[in-house]
C-alpha cells in the first residue's frame, strides 16, 4: 500500500480529533470543578467516555500520522500502541453500555437511586470496567508477544491485521480475538436492549414519549451515537470472516479496517461531548459560569 493513497483518510481523522480536543476537555473541566456534578453516577460515567475517547483519538491519530508519514517502528512498540487503543476502545463501549444501565435504574426506581449508585459505588464500577477491558485484550497482547519473531524487526505500517498476518498463531490469534469481540459486542447489546425495553414498557403509560418531547429526542440521540459505537465492530468481524473465506482481497479488507477507524469509529468521539453538553443542563450551566468567570478575570483592572 502506497503511503500517498492514505491520506485522504487523515482528513477525517484529524477533523475529529480537532472536534474532539475541542470540546472533550471543557466538558471534563465543568464535571471535575463543579462538586455536584462530580458526585453523581452519570457525570463521572461521562468524564470516563471522554476519557477514553481523547486517549483513543489521539493515540489513533498517532498511529496513523506515522503510517501515512512512512515513519517505521519497532514490532513490539506497534503492538503495545494497538494494545492499549483496543483498551481504550473496549473501555469505552462497556461506559456507554453503563451509562444507559445507569438512565434505566434512575428512571426505575427513582426514590433509591441514590443508595443504588452512591459515588463510592459509582468509583468502583468504572474500576471494574477498566479491568474488564483490559482482560481480553491483556491475553491476545502476551499470547502475540510470546510467539512473535523478531519482536524489535520495523514495521512499516502498523496496523492490527498487519500484526496478526505476521504472527506464527495467525490463525488461532484470529479466532480468539473476534471470538472476544463477539461476545463483548453481544454482551453490550444484550444489556443496551433490554434497558431500553425495559424502560420503555415502564414508561410508555406517562406520556414523555409522544410528539417531540425530550425523553424520545434523547432516546433517537443516543441510539445514533450507539450506532456509531457498534456499527464499526460489526463490519470488522463481518470483513475479517469475508477474508479468512477468501471472498474479498487481502488489500480490500485493508482499506475497509482503515476506514473504519479513521472514520465511524472517530465520529463519536467527536461528536458526543457536543450532544452531552447540550443535553446536560447542569454541564452547560457549569461551562457558562466558567467562561463568565474567564471573561471576569480579563476585565477586571489588576491594580
Amino acid at each position: 500500500m502506497g503511503h500517498s493513497k492514505t491520506d485522504i483518510l487523515m482528513i477525517p481523522l484529524v477533523f475529529c480529533l480537532f472536534a474532539s480536543l475541542l470540546a472533550s476537555p471543557l466538558v471534563l473541566l465543568a464535571i471535575f470543578s463543579n462538586n455536584k456534578l462530580r458526585q453523581e453516577t452519570r457525570y463521572l460515567l461521562l468524564a470516563n467516555t471522554l476519557v477514553n475517547d481523547l486517549i483513543y483519538s489521539i493515540l489513533n491519530t498517532f498511529i496513523d500520522t506515522l503510517n501515512t508519514a512512512g515513519v517505521g517502528m519497532p514490532k513490539v512498540v506497534c503492538e503495545t500502541l494497538l494494545y492499549v487503543l483496543t483498551v481504550a476502545y473496549c473501555n469505552g463501549i462497556l461506559t456507554v453500555t453503563a451509562m444507559v444501565m445507569d438512565t434505566y435504574v434512575a428512571i426505575g426506581w427513582p426514590l433509591r437511586y441514590t443508595s443504588l449508585l452512591p459515588h463510592t459505588r459509582t468509583l468502583k464500577i468504572i474500576i471494574c470496567i477498566w479491568i474488564i477491558s483490559t482482560v481480553a485484550p491483556s491475553i491476545i497482547y502476551v499470547i502475540t508477544l510470546g510467539t512473535q519473531q523478531n519482536p524489535f524487526s520495523t514495521l512499516s505500517v502498523c496496523i492490527l491485521p498487519l500484526i496478526f498476518v505476521l504472527s506464527i498463531l495467525r490463525t488461532p490469534l484470529l479466532k480468539i480475538y473476534y471470538s472476544f469481540t463477539i461476545i463483548y459486542f453481544l454482551i453490550c447489546l444484550i444489556l443496551i436492549s433490554s434497558c431500553y425495553v425495559m424502560l420503555y414498557c415502564k414508561t410508555k403509560t406517562s406520556g414523555i414519549w409522544g410528539g417531540n418531547s425530550r425523553a424520545r429526542q434523547t432516546y433517537v440521540i443516543h441510539s445514533v451515537l450507539l450506532v456509531f459505537y457498534f456499527s464499526p465492530l460489526l463490519v470488522l468481524v463481518v470483513v475479517a470472516a469475508l477474508q479468512e473465506l477468501h471472498l474479498i482481497s487481502y488489500m480490500t479488507g485493508l482499506w475497509i479496517t482503515l476506514s473504519m477507524t479513521n472514520m465511524l469509529m472517530m465520529l463519536p468521539k467527536a461528536v458526543s461531548p457536543y450532544i452531552y453538553a447540550i443535553r446536560y443542563r447542569e454541564v452547560t450551566k457549569t461551562i457558562r459560569s466558567l467562561s463568565m468567570l474567564r471573561h471576569v478575570r480579563r476585565v477586571n483592572p489588576t491594580s
